[in-house]
């Protein structure tokens, strides 16, 4: 017999576990089914070596009263996670070695004089009203700043950029910014704690397969790759991609010939991660501890690694540069000579490393490595990848339905359905999911 619950989530993030927290707590009896040994997807927690590590780029905000968090866990049987703010600003390092510390406050007018004094009028005035059309004003440096960060935070370009995004990705790292108690993770395990605290169920290692169809075509449920069928009487949450959630749940001849063109439209990126330890000397030498370099240029045709992010986390430090998913993806003879290719990216990745961060001297110790193919082999997500959509001016012109589908008791939540591919802006779009399901209940 199949089990029954009112709603089905179908993967274990940050997104999908807000959604079902909040149902299981408003009454609705809610079952999470995650395909991994535990909850958080792309901040699970990550462990080599007996070291812990930050698993992404350490920028979590809106943890302040009245934000977010302070909303979606007031309706909780649980806590929220503790939090310290951080007391050093996020730090932008151009490729010229200059430190642009982002300061929420008065001082950053002064931070701006300091690091373009040849624009530094116009360039307080762009960050007062963001505007593509206002950078032609500002110094190529500064622009070559402005774009850094939406390459990093938002992996797009400036020629690309939506004008929404581009307010969106300069407020952000300025905003507090906080240190979670336990990582990111111990969020996702708050979530699933108090998911099964009010009677709702976590089912780990049960990586769904499909949709379930009854006989007039209407989705009642989830298929497992086990065999097991579950019962969805009211509403299926996807916390895949949304490519995935037409591809994998939905199924490509179910989905409309138009949602496939606009799929098929849409572009994501990869992750390419090193995992390290970090000796407190290095540590100190650095001018922050979450940093967004931009890397010394190599040769006319290295496009790799232009960016990386540093975050340090209790001895440990995780570095990440947006990659190009498909190269990774590309025929190799044998695993051999995947390894070869991997062992190559990360040599060119470590020299432009310490080319821009010299203050790391041999204080750093490799502990692993991740990338886009290790990010499908653990999430399956398409190509692995992992950091949301690349926003463009095209994309808000699209018409791909979301949170609902094409189907009327299929929605979708996560990174690449919210308008920011960070915690907060998943949270938010699934709080609203969340209030949505409970009106329709």
């Amino acid at each position: 017999m199949a089990a029954g619950y009112d709603v089905v989530v179908v993967g274990g993030g940050i997104g999908g576990l807000i959604v079902a927290a909040l149902l299981s707590a408003r009454g609705l009896n809610t079952c999470v089914l995650e395909r991994q040994s535990q909850v958080g997807g792309c901040i699970a927690r990550v462990e080599f070596s007996g070291c812990e590590f930050e698993p992404g780029m350490g920028v979590y905000t809106s943890f302040g009263p009245g934000e977010i968090y302070e909303r979606i866990f007031v309706d909780l049987p649980v806590s929220v996670p503790q939090t310290s703010p951080l007391t050093q600003p996020y730090v932008v390092r151009l490729a010229d070695g200059t430190d642009v510390r982002l300061f929420r406050d008065e001082g950053f007018s002064d931070e701006l004089a300091r690091a373009f004094p040849e624009c530094a009028d116009r360039a307080m005035e762009f960050y007062r009203k963001p505007a593509l059309e206002n950078l032609s004003a500002t110094s190529s440096r500064f622009r070559s700043f402005i774009d850094s960060q939406l390459r990093g935070f938002l992996h797009t370009s400036i020629d690309q950029c939506s004008s929404s995004s581009l307010a969106a990705v300069l407020g952000r790292p300025r905003e507090p910014l906080y240190a979670i108690h336990g990582g990111p993770a111990a969020l996702a395990e708050r979530l699933a704690e108090s998911i099964k605290r009010s009677g709702g169920a976590v089912r780990l290692n049960a990586p769904v397969l499909r949709l379930a169809y009854d006989q007039s075509g209407a989705a009642i449920g989830v298929d497992l790759l086990s065999g097991e069928r579950v019962i969805a009487t009211k509403a299926i949450v996807s916390n895949l991609t949304i490519w995935d959630t037409y591809g994998k749940l939905v199924g490509l001849n179910r989905t409309p010939p138009e949602i496939k063109k606009l799929l098929n439209s849409l572009q994501g990126t990869g992750a390419y991660v090193v995992y390290a330890t970090i000796e407190e000397a290095a540590v100190a030498r650095l001018p922050g501890e979450r940093m967004l370099v931009t890397t010394t240029p190599g040769d006319a045709d290295d496009n790799w690694f232009t960016e990386i992010t540093l975050a340090v986390y209790d001895g440990t430090v995780t570095f990440k540069s947006v990659t190009d998913v498909n190269e990774w993806f590309t025929y190799h003879a044998s695993e051999e000579d995947f390894e070869d290719s991997d062992q190559a990216a990360l040599e060119r990745f470590w020299t432009k490393l310490h080319a821009s961060i010299p203050e790391l001297g041999s204080g750093v110790e490799i502990i692993e490595t991740a990338n886009p193919r290790t990010y499908y082999d653990q999430t399956r997500r398409k190509l692995g990848m992992v950091l949301g959509l690349q926003s463009s001016s095209d994309l808000e012109s699209l018409r791909i339905p979301c949170p609902q589908t094409v189907l009327p008791n299929l929605f979708v939540v996560g990174d690449t359905v919210s308008p920011f591919p960070d915690l907060a802006a998943v949270a938010q779009t699934a709080l609203s999911l969340a209030n949505t399901l409970k009106t329709k209940r």
